[in-house]
Protein backbone atom coordinates (compact mmCIF):
# COMPACT_ATOMS: atom_id res chain seq x y z
CA UNK A 1 0.00 0.00 0.00
CA UNK A 2 2.03 3.28 -1.42
CA UNK A 3 2.11 6.46 -0.01
CA UNK A 4 -1.18 7.73 -2.09
CA UNK A 5 -3.30 5.59 0.02
CA UNK A 6 -2.00 6.88 3.33
CA UNK A 7 -2.03 10.80 2.23
CA UNK A 8 -5.93 9.43 1.32
CA UNK A 9 -6.62 7.78 4.19
CA UNK A 10 -4.89 10.99 6.18
CA UNK A 11 -6.99 12.97 4.37
CA UNK A 12 -10.18 11.78 5.62
CA UNK A 13 -9.59 12.42 9.55
CA UNK A 14 -12.22 15.30 10.17
CA UNK A 15 -14.98 13.26 8.31
CA UNK A 16 -13.96 10.21 10.67
CA UNK A 17 -14.27 11.72 13.53
CA UNK A 18 -17.22 13.63 12.31
CA UNK A 19 -19.15 10.10 11.28
CA UNK A 20 -18.36 8.60 14.94
CA UNK A 21 -16.07 6.05 12.93
CA UNK A 22 -12.13 7.69 14.86
CA UNK A 23 -11.84 3.60 15.56
CA UNK A 24 -12.24 2.20 12.24
CA UNK A 25 -10.42 5.07 10.53
CA UNK A 26 -7.28 4.60 12.56
CA UNK A 27 -7.18 1.11 12.45
CA UNK A 28 -7.15 1.33 8.36
CA UNK A 29 -4.64 3.84 8.39
CA UNK A 30 -2.36 1.90 11.11
CA UNK A 31 -2.40 -1.12 8.73
CA UNK A 32 -1.63 1.36 5.80
CA UNK A 33 1.47 2.67 7.46
CA UNK A 34 2.88 -0.73 8.42
CA UNK A 35 1.92 -2.14 5.09
CA UNK A 36 4.10 0.87 3.32
CA UNK A 37 6.65 0.27 5.96
CA UNK A 38 7.25 -3.78 5.02
CA UNK A 39 6.86 -2.84 1.01
CA UNK A 40 9.95 -0.52 1.24
CA UNK A 41 12.50 -1.85 -1.16
CA UNK A 42 15.48 0.43 0.01
CA UNK A 43 17.37 -0.15 3.19
CA UNK A 44 17.21 2.39 5.65
CA UNK A 45 14.62 4.14 3.72
CA UNK A 46 11.53 3.46 6.24
CA UNK A 47 10.20 6.65 7.92
CA UNK A 48 10.38 6.96 11.52
CA UNK A 49 7.49 8.90 10.86
CA UNK A 50 5.29 6.94 9.83
CA UNK A 51 6.04 4.15 12.54
CA UNK A 52 5.86 7.11 15.34
CA UNK A 53 2.45 7.90 13.78
CA UNK A 54 1.33 4.31 13.54
CA UNK A 55 2.33 3.59 17.08
CA UNK A 56 0.41 7.01 18.33
CA UNK A 57 -2.43 4.91 16.71
CA UNK A 58 -1.93 2.18 18.17
CA UNK A 59 -1.92 3.52 21.43
CA UNK A 60 -5.03 5.19 21.27
CA UNK A 61 -6.71 1.74 20.02
CA UNK A 62 -5.04 0.19 23.30
CA UNK A 63 -6.67 2.75 25.61
CA UNK A 64 -10.36 2.32 23.96
CA UNK A 65 -9.91 -1.15 23.69
CA UNK A 66 -7.68 -3.41 25.66
CA UNK A 67 -8.24 -6.20 23.43
CA UNK A 68 -5.97 -8.82 21.83
CA UNK A 69 -5.88 -7.11 18.61
CA UNK A 70 -4.94 -4.05 20.10
CA UNK A 71 -2.09 -5.37 22.37
CA UNK A 72 -1.00 -7.17 18.76
CA UNK A 73 -1.10 -4.02 17.10
CA UNK A 74 0.86 -2.25 19.65
CA UNK A 75 3.39 -4.81 19.84
CA UNK A 76 4.00 -5.01 16.26
CA UNK A 77 4.41 -1.43 15.91
CA UNK A 78 7.02 -1.33 18.22
CA UNK A 79 8.66 -4.78 17.09
CA UNK A 80 9.19 -3.50 13.53
CA UNK A 81 10.52 -0.10 15.39
CA UNK A 82 13.06 -2.02 17.32
CA UNK A 83 14.33 -3.79 14.48
CA UNK A 84 14.79 -0.63 12.28
CA UNK A 85 16.17 1.82 14.93
CA UNK A 86 17.56 -0.53 17.67
CA UNK A 87 16.08 1.23 20.32
CA UNK A 88 15.83 -1.19 23.43
CA UNK A 89 12.91 0.26 25.28
CA UNK A 90 10.54 -0.71 21.89
CA UNK A 91 11.83 -4.33 22.18
CA UNK A 92 10.59 -4.24 25.73
CA UNK A 93 7.50 -2.79 24.98
CA UNK A 94 6.91 -5.68 21.82
CA UNK A 95 7.64 -8.17 24.40
CA UNK A 96 5.39 -6.89 26.88
CA UNK A 97 2.32 -6.17 24.69
CA UNK A 98 3.11 -9.65 21.77
CA UNK A 99 2.78 -11.73 25.14
CA UNK A 100 -0.24 -9.85 26.49
CA UNK A 101 -2.07 -10.60 23.37
CA UNK A 102 -1.06 -14.60 23.84
CA UNK A 103 -2.51 -13.92 26.99
CA UNK A 104 -5.35 -12.48 25.91
CA UNK A 105 -6.40 -15.33 23.00
CA UNK A 106 -9.26 -17.63 23.97
CA UNK A 107 -8.79 -21.19 25.28
CA UNK A 108 -8.90 -22.59 22.10
CA UNK A 109 -7.91 -19.09 19.98
CA UNK A 110 -4.68 -19.18 17.84
CA UNK A 111 -1.33 -18.33 18.26
CA UNK A 112 0.30 -18.38 15.13
CA UNK A 113 3.55 -20.03 14.31
CA UNK A 114 4.70 -16.80 13.19
CA UNK A 115 3.63 -14.72 16.39
CA UNK A 116 5.43 -16.89 18.56
CA UNK A 117 8.78 -17.32 16.25
CA UNK A 118 8.60 -13.26 16.63
CA UNK A 119 8.20 -13.39 20.28
CA UNK A 120 10.74 -15.75 20.67
CA UNK A 121 13.38 -13.13 18.36
CA UNK A 122 12.80 -10.58 20.58
CA UNK A 123 13.00 -12.85 24.35
CA UNK A 124 16.74 -14.45 22.59
CA UNK A 125 17.95 -10.41 21.98
CA UNK A 126 17.67 -9.62 25.33
CA UNK A 127 19.00 -12.28 26.60
CA UNK A 128 22.09 -11.67 24.39
CA UNK A 129 22.33 -8.09 25.81
CA UNK A 130 21.71 -8.75 29.56
CA UNK A 131 21.82 -12.28 30.21
CA UNK A 132 18.29 -12.94 31.95
CA UNK A 133 17.53 -16.44 32.60
CA UNK A 134 14.04 -15.84 32.15
CA UNK A 135 14.51 -14.50 28.30
CA UNK A 136 16.05 -17.62 27.27
CA UNK A 137 13.60 -19.99 29.43
CA UNK A 138 10.10 -18.19 27.99
CA UNK A 139 12.26 -17.93 24.10
CA UNK A 140 12.77 -21.79 24.08
CA UNK A 141 9.20 -21.98 25.43
CA UNK A 142 8.11 -19.75 22.19
CA UNK A 143 10.38 -22.06 19.82
CA UNK A 144 8.83 -25.47 20.80
CA UNK A 145 5.47 -23.74 20.70
CA UNK A 146 5.93 -22.24 17.06
CA UNK A 147 7.51 -25.70 15.85
CA UNK A 148 4.32 -27.41 16.94
CA UNK A 149 2.32 -25.32 14.48
CA UNK A 150 4.79 -25.37 11.82
CA UNK A 151 4.17 -26.93 8.87
CA UNK A 152 6.56 -25.49 6.27
CA UNK A 153 9.96 -27.12 5.93
CA UNK A 154 12.29 -24.54 5.61
CA UNK A 155 10.71 -22.45 8.33
CA UNK A 156 11.14 -25.75 10.66
CA UNK A 157 14.42 -26.15 9.82
CA UNK A 158 15.39 -22.56 11.03
CA UNK A 159 13.02 -22.58 14.07
CA UNK A 160 14.92 -26.14 15.01
CA UNK A 161 18.31 -24.37 14.78
CA UNK A 162 17.43 -21.30 16.76
CA UNK A 163 15.98 -24.08 19.79
CA UNK A 164 19.02 -26.11 19.25
CA UNK A 165 21.17 -22.90 19.79
CA UNK A 166 19.21 -21.62 22.75
CA UNK A 167 19.22 -25.69 24.60
CA UNK A 168 23.31 -25.40 23.81
CA UNK A 169 23.59 -21.98 25.70
CA UNK A 170 21.25 -22.93 28.56
CA UNK A 171 23.22 -26.00 28.25
CA UNK A 172 26.61 -24.19 29.40
CA UNK A 173 24.83 -21.95 32.08
CA UNK A 174 23.69 -22.57 35.47
CA UNK A 175 20.27 -22.84 35.26
CA UNK A 176 20.92 -25.91 32.62
CA UNK A 177 18.13 -28.75 33.05
CA UNK A 178 19.40 -32.30 32.82
CA UNK A 179 18.37 -32.90 29.48
CA UNK A 180 19.43 -29.60 27.91
CA UNK A 181 22.82 -30.95 26.40
CA UNK A 182 21.66 -33.80 25.15
CA UNK A 183 18.60 -32.17 23.59
CA UNK A 184 20.63 -29.47 21.84
CA UNK A 185 22.93 -32.29 20.33
CA UNK A 186 19.56 -34.43 19.08
CA UNK A 187 18.34 -30.96 17.70
CA UNK A 188 21.44 -29.61 15.87
CA UNK A 189 22.36 -33.24 14.55
CA UNK A 190 19.46 -33.30 13.13
CA UNK A 191 19.29 -29.98 11.47
CA UNK A 192 22.83 -30.03 9.97
CA UNK A 193 22.80 -32.40 7.17
CA UNK A 194 19.90 -30.22 5.85
CA UNK A 195 21.89 -27.07 6.21
CA UNK A 196 23.45 -26.37 1.92
CA UNK A 197 27.11 -26.58 2.38
CA UNK A 198 28.84 -23.52 2.86
CA UNK A 199 25.81 -21.80 4.46
CA UNK A 200 27.47 -19.42 7.56
CA UNK A 201 24.69 -20.98 9.64
CA UNK A 202 26.16 -24.93 8.42
CA UNK A 203 29.66 -23.60 9.86
CA UNK A 204 28.06 -22.23 12.93
CA UNK A 205 25.95 -25.24 13.71
CA UNK A 206 29.10 -27.59 13.03
CA UNK A 207 31.36 -25.98 15.80
CA UNK A 208 28.44 -25.82 18.28
CA UNK A 209 27.86 -29.13 17.56
CA UNK A 210 30.89 -29.89 18.34
CA UNK A 211 31.40 -28.85 21.48
CA UNK A 212 28.04 -30.06 22.44
CA UNK A 213 29.53 -33.80 21.63
CA UNK A 214 32.82 -33.09 23.01
CA UNK A 215 31.22 -32.07 26.07
CA UNK A 216 28.58 -34.83 25.94
CA UNK A 217 30.87 -38.15 24.55
CA UNK A 218 33.51 -37.93 27.05
CA UNK A 219 31.00 -38.28 30.52
CA UNK A 220 28.88 -40.73 29.11
CA UNK A 221 32.10 -43.05 28.26
CA UNK A 222 34.03 -42.63 30.96
CA UNK A 223 33.59 -45.63 33.21
CA UNK A 224 33.80 -47.78 30.78
CA UNK A 225 36.32 -46.87 28.46
CA UNK A 226 38.34 -44.37 27.31
CA UNK A 227 37.69 -45.27 23.69
CA UNK A 228 35.30 -42.63 22.64
CA UNK A 229 31.63 -44.61 21.35
CA UNK A 230 31.23 -44.72 17.71
CA UNK A 231 28.24 -43.22 17.34
CA UNK A 232 29.27 -40.11 19.17
CA UNK A 233 32.86 -40.06 16.50
CA UNK A 234 30.79 -40.71 14.01
CA UNK A 235 28.52 -37.63 14.77
CA UNK A 236 31.93 -35.45 15.83
CA UNK A 237 33.55 -36.48 11.89
CA UNK A 238 30.24 -35.86 10.37
CA UNK A 239 30.11 -31.85 12.45
CA UNK A 240 33.87 -31.69 11.50
CA UNK A 241 33.21 -32.17 7.50
CA UNK A 242 30.58 -29.76 7.34
CA UNK A 243 32.57 -27.22 9.40
CA UNK A 244 35.56 -27.79 6.31
CA UNK A 245 32.27 -27.81 3.49
CA UNK A 246 31.17 -24.38 5.03
CA UNK A 247 35.18 -23.23 3.89
CA UNK A 248 35.70 -22.01 7.83
CA UNK A 249 39.10 -21.21 8.40
CA UNK A 250 40.73 -23.70 10.74
CA UNK A 251 37.09 -25.17 11.91
CA UNK A 252 38.24 -28.40 10.29
CA UNK A 253 40.94 -29.07 12.03
CA UNK A 254 40.08 -27.83 15.43
CA UNK A 255 37.36 -30.17 15.14
CA UNK A 256 39.97 -32.80 14.09
CA UNK A 257 41.99 -32.33 17.29
CA UNK A 258 38.52 -32.76 19.47
CA UNK A 259 37.96 -35.93 17.61
CA UNK A 260 41.87 -37.57 18.10
CA UNK A 261 41.63 -36.56 21.72
CA UNK A 262 37.99 -36.25 23.25
CA UNK A 263 39.17 -36.38 26.58
CA UNK A 264 41.81 -33.81 26.71
CA UNK A 265 40.22 -29.57 26.54
CA UNK A 266 40.00 -28.14 23.08
CA UNK A 267 41.25 -24.72 23.31
CA UNK A 268 37.95 -23.40 20.92
CA UNK A 269 34.36 -22.74 21.38
CA UNK A 270 31.68 -21.32 19.20
CA UNK A 271 32.71 -17.64 17.57
CA UNK A 272 30.79 -15.04 20.10
CA UNK A 273 27.34 -15.60 21.39
CA UNK A 274 25.86 -18.44 18.83
CA UNK A 275 22.47 -17.07 19.02
CA UNK A 276 23.80 -13.77 17.46
CA UNK A 277 26.27 -14.95 14.64
CA UNK A 278 28.39 -12.58 13.26
CA UNK A 279 28.05 -13.38 9.35
CA UNK A 280 24.18 -12.87 8.59
CA UNK A 281 24.22 -13.23 4.84
CA UNK A 282 22.08 -16.19 3.32
CA UNK A 283 20.76 -17.49 7.38
CA UNK A 284 18.11 -19.56 6.24
CA UNK A 285 15.08 -16.55 7.39
CA UNK A 286 16.40 -14.66 4.75
CA UNK A 287 15.54 -17.00 2.29
CA UNK A 288 11.81 -18.04 3.70
CA UNK A 289 11.93 -17.48 7.83
CA UNK A 290 8.63 -17.63 9.17
CA UNK A 291 6.12 -14.99 7.74
CA UNK A 292 4.74 -12.37 10.77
Amino acid sequence: MGGEEVARLRALRAAAIGAGREPEWRRTLLDALLSRCADQDVPGATSRADLDEAAEHAAWLLARDCDRESFSSVGRVHEIRWELFGDPADRDVAITMLSEADDLRAEDGWFSTADHAALAELLLGRHADRGLPYDLDAAIDRLRAALDGCDDRVSGLYLRYRLGMALAVRSAGPRAGAADLGEAADVLGGVLPELPAGDPVAHETAVVLGRLLRTRGPAGHRAASRKPPAAWVLALARACASAARARCPGGGARLRGVARHPTRAAGWTAPGDPLRPPVKADRPEREAGPAR
